[in-house]
């Protein structure tokens, strides 16, 4: 695995290194352009002056609709379910994936909200697929993985499947990951979902596959902390990643969505640094881009993709702002409000 772990990750196990399982498989197909991707994608998360200018993101995170079937306790609802309804429509997807071909978008993370509940995601799967996007992610709860959707996504060129979990028990997983229908408080729904996930290997083994690469991922609670060693132990010799993850404030986000982010004063920290705006974007359901895939950068939109290209908010005056402040060290109050926050859990 990447020695640049995430400073998010507490601990990942894998009985296989995901990165050389990815290299394995996606360098027959795409070759040295594969490798490149990879080699970029090193050169940015490993160098704090940011001496590689890409002509293009490297990674553009995706939310195709703003709503999500769980209302998480480690999850701000601000930005979705409790926001006004948001469904990325068809003639935006066309511009995008055209865009995406056209300059070889390399790898793209389908995320943010629910994917599953996106009614077109088949046509997206087949959008990136003759984009010939090499490195393609799906977030999901897995409540919505089943037998059909399984065979979806078997079928198009997603190489990530990264399924949010957060408990080793029924009860635990009643407190952490809510229905946003409380009917289904009453059924056995950890068990559904790990269901989902073994059969999806499954399908994906009698292939002879060993792409897409599956992760579960455990946010680490005070309600389920308990829980964390018996995540690792029931999951580690079934999926190829397991990851436990550190929290992430409610508290920051409400405050962020309020915009009192802008009523700091004096940094906290001598040294700031993020990399992400060198290596990707995040477009959400309304069209709105910012500089990265945290929902910190919903307070920094650079734009809006019905009003212009990709490229053009890539190079803009915005996101060189963003950029400036990182490299001066002295970042946006919204970044630095995030850098801070990161650095205080």
């Amino acid at each position: 695995m990447s020695k640049n772990q995430p400073q998010h990750i507490k601990t990942r196990i894998a009985k296989e290194d995901p990165e050389l399982i990815l290299e394995n498989e996606l360098s027959k197909r795409f070759g040295d352009r594969y490798r490149k991707y990879r080699d970029d994608y090193n050169s940015i998360i490993s160098d704090p002056e940011h001496k590689l200018f890409l002509n293009y993101p490297l990674t553009v995170s995706l939310e195709l609709i703003n709503r999500c079937d769980l209302e998480c306790v480690a999850c701000y609802q601000g930005f979705r379910n409790d926001a006004k309804q948001a469904i990325i429509d068809d003639k935006i997807l066309d511009k995008m994936f055209l865009d995406f071909k056209k300059n070889k978008l390399p790898a793209l993370m389908i995320s943010q909200s629910e994917p599953l509940l996106y009614k077109n995601i088949e046509k997206v799967l087949k959008k990136a697929k003759e984009a010939e996007i090499m490195d393609v992610f799906i977030f999901t709860n897995g409540t919505l993985l089943n037998e059909k959707a399984c065979k979806m996504i078997l079928e198009s060129s997603v190489t990530k499947l990264f399924v949010s979990i957060d408990a080793a028990t029924e009860k635990t997983f009643a407190s952490v990951r809510i229905p946003v229908s409380k009917r289904l408080l009453n059924e056995d729904r950890l068990e559904k979902l790990e269901n989902n996930v073994k059969r999806f290997i499954k399908m994906r083994n009698e292939l002879n596959r060993k792409t897409p690469v599956v992760r579960v991922s455990f946010v680490d609670l005070k309600e389920n902390h308990h829980e964390v060693e018996a995540f690792k132990e029931k999951w580690k010799d079934i999926v190829d990643l397991v990851e436990v993850q550190k929290e992430t404030s409610m508290k920051f986000y409400d405050k962020l969505k309020k915009e009192n982010i802008h009523l700091l004063e004096e940094k906290s920290l001598k040294k700031y640094n993020c990399d992400k705006p060198w290596g990707e974007i995040s477009i959400y359901s309304d069209g709105s881009i910012s500089p990265c895939c945290n929902l910190t950068g919903k307070k920094i939109p650079i734009g809006n993709i019905k009003d212009s290209t990709i490229k053009e908010m890539w190079d803009g005056v915005k996101m060189n702002a963003v950029r400036e402040g990182l490299m001066k060290n002295t970042p946006i109050k919204v970044c630095q409000a995030c850098i801070e926050s990161q650095e205080t859990r």
